[in-house]
């Protein structure tokens, strides 16, 4: 599995790292959003450059950044108590196009790591899983990079685990830019060249065979988190090359839907998320 990520990489974990008793396999999407994700604490950094913000991170905004003034640079969230964790996201970066290898750590005594030291291949929104860690200080080592990145936002947390997980019929958010663009013309319909507007990502993600109980205990807080603020979403995080994942956001809150079938619903997610280069 781990040599699919000279393809694409944006799902980060321990080389040694084997799905917890009780968990879902990663073929079954992990969401993080703001009601599973840690918040009220403090960030720090090794150093911070003083165009920029250290604890730009803490918001979802995508044009506040935290950039370091070296290479090699630490940026840490303290929660102010201890709390168990299961993931690390990172949006709005430049790490990919700064040739940036990063790890996860927590600190007990010292800091360890959460996640193998990784290369990232692109500016793509990262998920990192490792196994639950209780602790109350965490940070995103950046171990070397060609030049100084930045970094937009950063959560940790504990990601909501599908109950199904999907393949067919779903297009990877990765795969699914859109463009607007408006072409210019002559009078006499010479090409005058073109503008792009806009360009995002734009895709769906549709469950089906979800347990009444399973949805009614976990569906409603995924409602009112994505109802405020973006969120990750992580299709399917054992494979890397077709799932990617997108810092998204959504313009109707989903609605689950009995299927016909005994005690079973389903539900779709329309997301648009934020494109990069």
């Amino acid at each position: 599995m781990r040599q699919l990520k000279e393809a694409h990489l944006s799902v980060l974990y321990k080389s040694s790292y084997t799905v917890p008793v009780g968990a879902k396999s990663l073929d079954h999407a992990r969401i993080a959003h703001s009601l599973n994700w840690f918040d009220g604490g403090t960030a720090s950094a090794s150093t911070t450059d003083s165009a920029y913000f250290a604890d730009a991170p803490l918001n979802t905004l995508t044009y506040e950044f935290w950039k370091p003034t070296a290479t090699a640079s630490t940026w840490e969230y303290d929660h102010g108590s201890s709390v168990e964790c299961d993931y690390c996201c990172i949006a709005a970066h430049t790490l990919g196009s700064n040739s940036a290898t990063i790890k996860m750590q927590y600190y007990s005594g010292g800091w360890l790591d959460l996640t193998d030291s990784e290369a990232l291949l692109d500016d793509s929104p990262v998920f990192a899983i490792f196994t639950p860690t209780t602790a109350q200080r965490w940070r995103v080592n950046i171990t070397s990079a060609t030049t100084i990145p930045k970094i937009g936002v950063v959560k940790f947390g504990t990601a909501l685990q599908m109950q199904q997980p999907i393949f067919g019929g779903h297009a990877p958010v990765d795969l699914s830019r859109q463009t607007i663009l408006r072409a210019n013309y002559s009078e006499t319909g010479e090409n005058l060249g073109r503008s792009k507007q806009r360009t995002f990502l734009k895709t769906s993600f549709e469950w089906e065979h979800l347990t009444a109980a399973w949805t009614h205990a976990n569906w409603p807080t995924v409602q009112l988190a994505i109802e405020d603020e973006p969120f990750w979403v992580a299709w399917r995080p054992s494979t890397y090359t077709e799932a990617g994942v997108g810092f998204c956001q959504t313009e109707t809150v989903p609605i689950p839907l009995n299927m016909g079938i005994s005690d079973k619903m389903s539900v779709s997610l329309d997301v648009r998320a934020r494109g990069y280069e």
